[in-house]
């Protein structure tokens, strides 16, 4: 293996020495332990479980089962896979201990499977922690190797006095803070990025393997969190322009990356419909999801930009695109990458529909710009270390507050989850009814699983439910390839219901019933209107709900929290009249 060089006899142009490349990897270091310190030391209530974690994490354990990931619009298929393992795993285990205490059979085998995926729907937060112990493992070797490879940089590629700032910023960037301790797709795509960035910007062409290493990435990147396709224009055309702007080298590069995909994404045979309408369905409705009264998205901007510690960060980006342009070796990838970006900002923020997560890729391209700008304030301001380091420490810092912020609301109890908690204890079969905000959470008794069982196999229900999503413009006679396409999420949620209704006892927990304002997607949610005109006739026996409602509180959940209030109502002590 090649050693590194001794950057800590390295000079800046003033003749200043250079910090060697241990400070480098010393923060990264702080960084993973922040990580583990709030997965494993002081996690918040119920964990960061949301149901985008939850979707990885299910999509992974019931793959054994042969059911589509319901995840393929993000896609996060690393993740899914680790999960996949670490199911397969604890099932390996359960089997070898109960073998050890007598024969068993292969039906048996099969049995203690289906209680594994139980005991896993009873209580995800154990499995969804150790899911996050391998993303932190891989986060950090990702971030570790991309400090490698920048202090290895060729110094006509990367200035040998931008080397730590770089670190610093890509370390401490709110998506490096944030994400990584949450099984979501970003925290894991951003360190895959920023691997792969370095790699394409200042790698070392003739390193063994270098070329395979950039496909290899570029594929998992696109396989962990799809959106990041929007950035291939940087990445190919960087790949082009580092091995050659010629036809071969072209088909090469794009063979490979296809061979690559199949590899890291199997679902784009097994599942292509799915996929197409999980990605670019969602992507039509966020994109032209209501009407806008200009072209670009001011509410987002008003309501999630400006009020942020970063806000300023975009003027420095416009800064650094200047000081990349005039810095880096070769314009024609400066243009591929400021170009990306201008092409990513008019695109995202033209969007109706913007959550802070679609804006990854724009974030993660302005990264590098954002450290060259601190490097041009270097240059034209006469080489003073001083003033790279201040722009490097402003930079680090506005990440630092707005990841703070975040922490600090999800540190917090969770009033979502203590509901939920609470309504598991509520008397055996009672017939509670709950907002459909804890679908994803809460446990199902026998009673409850068959029903919902019934109705996400009742044909008429799924046939109303395809009217809804159509606007009532199309058929009730749906074609298959259409109805395979639009219902793995329900496939998946049959599964779950079939091994609940054989493994829980009868009676074991209360009987929910899921109220919505459009009980539309999915078949066992109920109107809320009716179902609250119901409880007023004392048809249910309790009421868990955001709603402040004239009925006696047997409980209220209103600490200060990231989730809402919530309210559990006992039934009615005089029913309304029908």
């Amino acid at each position: 293996m090649q050693s590194s060089p001794p950057f800590s006899r390295s000079h800046s142009p003033t003749g200043s020495p250079l910090p060697p490349i241990t400070w480098a990897y010393l923060s990264v270091a702080l960084v993973i332990c922040f990580h583990l310190f709030v997965t494993l030391i002081y996690p918040p209530d119920g964990g960061y479980f949301t149901t985008d974690e939850q979707f990885i994490a299910d999509s992974g354990v019931f793959m054994l089962y042969g059911a589509t990931p319901r995840c393929l619009d993000w896609p996060g298929i690393p993740m899914v896979l680790v999960f996949y393992l670490l199911g397969l795993g604890q099932s390996a285990l359960n089997v070898i201990s109960a073998a050890s205490h007598g024969g068993l059979s292969a039906v048996g085998v099969f049995g203690i499977i289906d209680q594994t995926a139980n005991a896993y729907l009873l209580d995800r937060i154990p499995l969804i922690r150790a899911g996050r112990m391998v993303q932190l493992l891989l986060v950090a070797l990702l971030l570790f190797n991309t400090v490698r490879t920048i202090y290895r940089a060729d110094s006509l590629r990367l200035p040998p006095v931008l080397r730590l700032p770089l670190v610093v910023i890509l370390c401490l960037q709110y998506d490096c803070l944030v994400w990584p301790p949450a099984i979501r797709p970003e925290g894991l795509a951003y360190a895959l990025f920023t691997c792969l960035a370095v790699q394409l910007l200042f790698g070392e062409q003739a390193q063994r393997g270098w070329r395979t290493i950039l496909l290899v990435l570029t594929a998992l990147l696109l396989s962990q969190r799809l959106l990041f396709v929007f950035t291939m224009p940087f990445i190919l055309g960087t790949m082009l322009v580092r091995t050659g702007l010629t036809w071969r080298q072209a088909g090469r590069i794009v063979g490979g990356l296809l061979v690559c995909l199949l590899l890291t994404m199997p679902f784009l045979v097994t599942d292509s419909l799915v996929l197409l309408k999980s990605f670019f369905g969602g992507l039509l409705m966020k994109v032209n999801g209501g009407a806008q009264a200009s072209f670009f998205n001011w509410d987002y901007v008003q309501t999630m930009v400006l009020p942020t510690p970063t806000a300023w960060l975009p003027v420095l980006t416009l800064l650094g695109s200047l000081a990349f342009w005039r810095f880096y070796p070769n314009r024609l990838i400066a243009a591929l990458l400021v170009g990306n970006l201008l092409l990513l900002t008019l695109s995202i923020f033209h969007s109706s529909v913007i959550y802070i997560t679609h804006t990854l890729p724009l974030r993660t391209l302005s990264v590098f710009l954002l450290a060259y700008s601190a490097y041009g304030l270097y240059r034209w301001l006469g080489n003073r270390m001083w003033v790279l380091y201040a722009a490097t420490g402003l930079i680090a810092l506005s990440n630092v507050a707005e990841s703070v912020m975040l922490e600090h609301d999800l540190l917090l109890p969770s009033n979502l989850m203590r509901a939920n908690a609470y309504a598991n204890t509520l008397p055996a079969n009672a017939r509670v009814l709950i907002d459909a905000t804890f679908d994803n959470t809460l446990a199902r008794s026998q009673k409850t699983a068959l029903r919902e069982l019934q109705a996400l196999q009742n044909p008429v229900l799924t046939g109303q439910k395809f009217a809804r999503q159509f606007g009532g413009k199309t058929a009730l006679n749906v074609p298959v390839a259409m109805q395979t396409t639009l219902l793995e999420d329900d496939r998946l949620t049959m599964l779950q219901r079939q091994v609940q209704a054989q493994q829980t006892p009868p009676d074991r927990f209360p009987d929910f019933y899921f109220m919505a304002d459009v009980s539309g997607f999915t078949n066992y949610f109920i109107d809320k209107k009716q179902a609250l005109a119901d409880f007023r006739a004392g048809q249910y026996d309790y009421l868990v709900t955001e709603l402040a409602l004239p009925y006696d509180q047997l409980k209220t959940f209103d600490e200060p929290s990231h989730s809402k209030t919530y309210y559990v109502y006992k039934k009615p002590t005089q029913p309304a009249l029908p």
